[in-house]
């Protein structure tokens, strides 16, 4: 598992795939850096705009989040924007 550390505020990409035309779902735990409060903050999906065009999907950040990457997403990252310092943990990808 790999981790990251996000600061408050910063708009940092935690997922990319490129050229991949597999169905994955990632799924990844959020945790606070100081305090055991609930994170909050805002999770941004970007899928393909080579063949299609798709606008990016918004997500309130959770402590435990699931992401799907469809098929047509060859062009695939997922970013954070945490209102708080964040440890970010990502799990293996799953074939969907």
């Amino acid at each position: 598992m790999k981790e990251i550390l996000v600061r408050r505020g910063e708009r940092r990409r935690i997922i990319r795939r490129f050229s991949s035309s597999l169905s994955q779902t990632f799924s990844f735990d959020v945790d606070a850096v100081v305090g055991h409060g609930p994170v909050s903050g805002m999770v941004e999906v970007k899928g393909s705009r080579w063949l299609f065009r798709k606008d990016p999907l918004l997500l309130e950040l959770k402590s435990t989040m699931t992401v799907q990457k469809g098929f047509w997403d060859t062009l695939f990252s997922v970013f954070i924007t945490p209102d708080q310092d964040v440890k970010v943990t990502l799990h293996r990808p799953r074939l969907s």
